[in-house]
């Protein structure tokens, strides 16, 4: 396979330098980065048409014709200022190289609809949505969980747990980095996160070769702000009934300098509460019955912190430097009450319980990233490298007693987990030919992970329930060890008649291994994954693109998957990690139309498919004892089809909306457990913003999930609204909104029902997140302007889902 991708290598290779030619590259004038299908013309003096291309996905073009003198070069693309340069192509000069153009955005309606006007909120690229958040008013205040909940294709619940066409196997980068924050728990650090760093969100559906082969339903891209001028800033307060947050930035540049700091305090109040309900079956009849009411509330102070600094020696050479660090306490204090009754409601067992919680964590992210562009255009490498170090300790005691509040038992769960991650990564872009109309990508990457969970439990005996014992059988030292090293090669084609293809392949190894102070033997496991990946793309017209993507993508379970650290904090209801998970693999195409018209005015449909095969899942089981064990396991397939469709619609000079849609249809099937479960589901948001005079806006945004199905069960459907009004202060840069969250909702309930064929559970569960809060932000300087540098992308682990 490797020979045939490199067989167009060869013969492009061998091919004559036409006279006549000339190439150059085109990019965004606010994020730097490559412009892909921009229209180049060559015009004669006369204005008289010579030859018309397109730029590839590097933004790289070439043109070649017959001619001598001036040629007029006129670059446009819908959403972007025509702009146009001459050159001079003399009869000896064969290769004419064109200074690199930044297209500038069409602000020519900026006073009337700034939003629209001045860039695209939705934009479509082979395998992937890009959400511009930063031309998004109304997400001012909010965090990357309240961003994400506008972005296309994406779901995002209360906590700020995000899926992906109903699957939570994402990887979520930041700035193209693998972010070991995010690694901990997404829902945790996108609640972490301010909006107003955020730039735009990249929704990819279908990755590439490129991208490390982990997350089974795709890869979430988080680009953030940089400052482009010498000196700017900002300073965001906001503050409400849940939450207080303080979010201060800086940035200073100059022409081979390129400072950002940002950080950001956040303390965040959560409350929930859940009514619990489990039937307990034996051969079809109930036996016995649980309640359980379950109440939580929590305070959480936790904040980051980043730097990064890029410097450019000259225009070929470019280093950067980054460090993101995080800390905090998310602790999950709750108060039980818990009953056990027989069929007729004759009380077997009843008590209270209370459960006091730590979740302190500390980590960081330090890379380091080398460019070096050739002077032919498209010509880069790239090296990078990164550590990232952390800890997360955590503990929770538990304390039973009963309803005259005598104590039953104590127990005590201490948590230490540290680990290290160290990452190498090097990427080659080389155009093929002297056309520049086909390039070959290659790179390869090594990861190596090293996770310690030193944990003790103690538990009470009914003898003397003040007294602390060690329990030997829940107390070890587990060290897991998970290495990847990995290449790939890509082709890219810019073919006649407006035509893209690419097609590639990754081949990755995996070693893993993992071994404990006592008990438990040790364990190892090795494999290779060869992912294959391709996309054709058509440009109908400026306006018009349709792609058809393909690709293959595996989840490895983390240690929060593998660590057999039993929780049982809630006796009836444990839930522990499974050291013998495996990988599961998925494989998924993608049929996508995108559609945009210079008034704003655009659609972006997709109809998609996905079959997984040993999926990792979470499956429940009940004892005879009346208690319920949850651990992952890969005893299922899935399958998964359907449409999602993205608008964005300026309904007047003043007023405009933009909206997402997804309708899965989800099949699950586990032989083991002689489980078949389907369904169809579907998710809808709109967002709506009004100007008013006097730099006066309104906004309201909804979202709505119908009932989702799940292996063993399926949840119910939830919502989640708000309305803000912004005001700007332009002479002092200051912007004042008050929003306000759920206004006529105190809690939103949501059912999840757990079934099999010893028992039937459902938990009402209420999430507590009414709020009304007013944010502060002032800037100084020129209005940030985004910047990229290369960071490392390590997108290949699973998550924890927390929150």
């Amino acid at each position: 396979m490797v020979a045939l991708l490199l067989l167009p290598f060869t013969l492009f290779a061998q091919q004559g330098n036409p006279a006549g030619m000339i190439t150059g590259r085109v990019s965004d004038s606010l994020s730097h980065k490559p412009l892909d299908f921009i229209t180049v013309t060559a015009l004669a003096e006369t204005g008289n048409p010579l030859a018309s291309t397109y730029t590839n996905t590097d933004g790289v073009y070439t043109l070649t014709l017959k001619y001598n003198g001036p040629v007029r070069l006129v670059y446009s693309f819908i959403g972007y200022a025509k702009t146009e340069v001459t050159v001079q192509l003399n009869a000896n000069q064969q290769t004419l190289q064109v200074k690199e153009i930044h297209l500038a955005p069409n602000l020519k309606n900026l006073d009337e609809v700034k939003i629209m006007a001045a860039r695209k909120l939705l934009v479509q690229k082979p395998g992937m949505l890009i959400y511009n958040a930063g031309n998004d008013a109304s997400n001012k205040g909010g965090t990357a969980a309240d961003v994400l909940r506008k972005a296309p294709v994406l779901s995002v619940d209360a906590r700020g747990n995000v899926t992906m066409r109903g699957s939570s196997n994402i990887k979520i980068l930041v700035d193209g980095k693998y972010s070991g924050q995010m690694a901990r728990s997404p829902a945790d650090a996108l609640n972490m996160m301010p909006a107003d760093v955020i730039q735009s969100v990249e929704v990819i559906t279908t990755p590439s070769a490129k991208y490390d082969a982990e997350g089974a339903a795709g890869v979430i891209n988080i680009i953030t702000k940089k400052g482009g001028k010498k000196l700017s800033g900002a300073l965001e307060a906001a503050a409400s009934n849940w939450e207080q947050v303080l979010n201060p930035r800086l940035a200073v540049a100059n022409k081979k300098w390129n400072i950002n700091a940002n950080a950001h305090l956040h303390r965040l109040r959560m409350k929930s509460e859940s009514d619990y309900q489990r039937n307990n079956i034996d051969n079809g009849t109930i036996n016995s019955v649980l309640n359980q009411y379950i109440v939580r509330d929590n305070v959480a102070p936790h904040g980051s912190a980043s730097v990064t600094v890029d410097y450019a020696a000259d225009s070929l050479n470019q280093l950067s430097f980054g460090v993101t660090s995080w800390f905090g306490n998310w602790p999950d204090n709750s108060r039980l009450n818990s009953r056990v009754t027989q069929p007729d409601g004759t009380i077997l067992e009843q008590y209270n319980q209370a459960v006091f919680s730590r979740g302190k964590y500390l980590g960081a992210d330090f890379n380091i990233g080398y460019i070096h562009k050739f002077k032919k255009p498209g010509q880069e490498l790239n090296l990078l490298a990164q550590i990232s170090p952390s800890r997360d300790n955590s503990n929770y005691q538990s304390g039973q007693t009963s309803l005259a509040d005598a104590l039953l038992y104590k127990e005590l769960n201490n948590s230490l987990t540290k680990n290290r991650e160290l990452t190498f990564q090097a990427d080659y872009f080389q155009p093929i030919g002297n056309s520049n109309k086909y390039t070959l990508e290659s790179g390869a990457k090594i990861i190596s992970r090293k996770v310690s969970n030193n944990y003790e439990v103690f538990g009470s005996t009914d003898a003397d329930p003040n007294v602390l014992q060690p329990i030997a059988g829940r107390t070890n030292l587990f060290n897991y060890k998970q290495d990847v090293v990995a290449g790939y090669l890509i082709l890219k084609f810019n073919l006649p008649g407006n035509w893209y293809a690419e097609t590639g392949a990754r081949v990755e190894g995996t070693f893993l291994k993992g071994e404990f102070q006592s008990g438990s033997e040790p364990f190892s496991r090795n494999f290779a994954n060869i992912v294959p990946t391709a996309t054709i793309s058509k440009k109908i017209s400026d306006a018009q693109t349709l792609n058809l993507s393909y690709t293959k993508r595996l989840t490895r379970p983390y240690i929060w998957d593998l660590n057999p650290n039993v929780n049982a904090s809630d006796p009836k209801n444990i839930t522990t990690g499974n050291p013998t998970l495996q990988p599961e693999i998925a494989h998924q195409g993608e049929l996508s139309y995108s559609i945009a018209f210079n008034s704003g005015l655009s659609f972006n449909p997709a109809v998609f498919w996905k079959q997984t095969n040993n999926s990792i899942e979470d499956i429940t089981v009940v004892g005879a004892d009346g208690i319920s064990v949850t651990s992952k396991q890969n005893l299922a397939a899935n399958r998964q089809f359907g449409l999602n469709l993205s608008a964005t619609i300026p309904l007047t000079s003043k007023w405009g909306l933009n909206t997402n849609t997804n309708v899965t249809r989800l099949d699950f099937k586990s032989t083991a457990l002689q489980i078949i479960s389907n369904g169809w589901g579907a998710e809808f948001n709109i967002n709506t913003t009004y100007k008013l005079p006097h730099a006066l806006s309104l906004q309201a945004f909804g979202s709505y999930n119908t009932r989702t199905i799940t292996l063993q069960g399926y949840q119910t459907r939830n919502y989640y609204y708000s309305f803000a009004a912004k005001k700007e202060i332009t002479s002092q840069k200051i912007t004042l909104t008050l929003a306000t969250v759920n206004p006529f909702t105190k809690a939103v309930k949501q059912t999840a029902v757990v079934r099999s064929s010893s028992f039937y559970s459902s938990s009402l569960n209420r999430e507590y997140n009414q709020a009304i809060k007013l944010t502060v932000g002032w800037e100084f300087g020129k209005l940030f302007k985004q910047t990229e540098s290369k960071k490392i992308e390590n997108d290949d682990v699973k998550g924890q889902k927390k929150g």
